[in-house]
């Protein structure tokens, strides 16, 4: 407790107990664990989806290996933005 000017006392906040268990487990709740966990299961997708699609293209063209090339870079160009967005989101970037 302390003491304003006029007299009165007044006591300090004390951190919400959510607050306490995110400060204690590191700093993470568990909606950006969740967040982090279906991204991890959404980049091999987010990668070999688009790297499929152009090989497959690249079979039917007969382009080999330039679509393959394309998709790829597309792909990961596409989940390093999305990774981007998760960390600025996150407040682990500014």
């Amino acid at each position: 407790m302390f003491t304003d000017t006029r007299g009165a006392k007044t006591q300090t906040e004390e951190p919400k107990e959510t607050d306490r268990k995110e400060t204690q487990s590191g700093g993470v709740s568990w909606r950006q664990a969740i967040g982090n966990v279906g991204l991890a299961l959404a980049i091999p997708w987010m990668i070999g989806v688009p790297a499929l699609l152009g090989w497959w293209l690249d079979k039917k063209f007969a382009t080999s290996p330039w679509l393959l090339i394309v998709g790829l870079v597309l792909g990961l160009l596409t989940t390093a933005l999305d990774i981007y967005q998760l960390m600025k989101k996150f407040g682990q970037l500014k």
